[in-house]
């Protein structure tokens, strides 16, 4: 399962309401422990696709947007039909303004999710395609 939290920055100090109030130095080692917690969870089970996406969303706290994208890559390689991963990978490339890239993979997971007929998060991804598409000045999503 996997679990996301809202975190907010107020002036130097970090808001996650499950951890209170943290300055950003801490957050900072929080996250880099995380990261040093997935990278072994990666190196006992190499073959986990779960394992190297829950890499990605650690290094995604981050800003270390290169790692993050190829963990999703190698959990996309270790299981083809991880949609999830696909539609993080179109957010990161959106962060990184390749938005032919980013299309790429919410198309991707849009497909993934139709054929596992998970339409919530077909419906998502189409919105998310429509912004995409209005962003970077491509034709509108049908």
């Amino acid at each position: 399962m996997i679990i996301f939290t809202t975190i907010l920055w107020v002036g130097s100090t970090v808001v996650n309401p499950t951890l209170g109030g943290i300055e950003f130095d801490q957050f900072r080692q929080l996250k880099t422990r995380e990261i040093e917690e997935q990278l072994r969870l990666v190196q006992e089970d190499p073959l986990d696709a779960v394992e190297y996406f829950n890499l990605g969303l650690a290094c995604m706290a981050l800003g270390r947007h290169r790692q993050e994208i190829n963990s999703y890559l190698e959990a996309i390689r270790l299981d083809s039909s991880y949609a999830q991963a696909h539609f993080n990978l179109a957010k990161v490339y959106d962060i990184l303004k390749n938005g032919e890239v980013a299309i790429s993979h919410a198309r991707e997971a849009e497909v993934l999710y139709e054929k596992k007929r998970k339409h919530r998060q077909v419906l998502k991804v189409r919105r998310y395609l429509n912004i995409l598409n209005e962003k970077y000045g491509f034709f509108t999503h049908e």
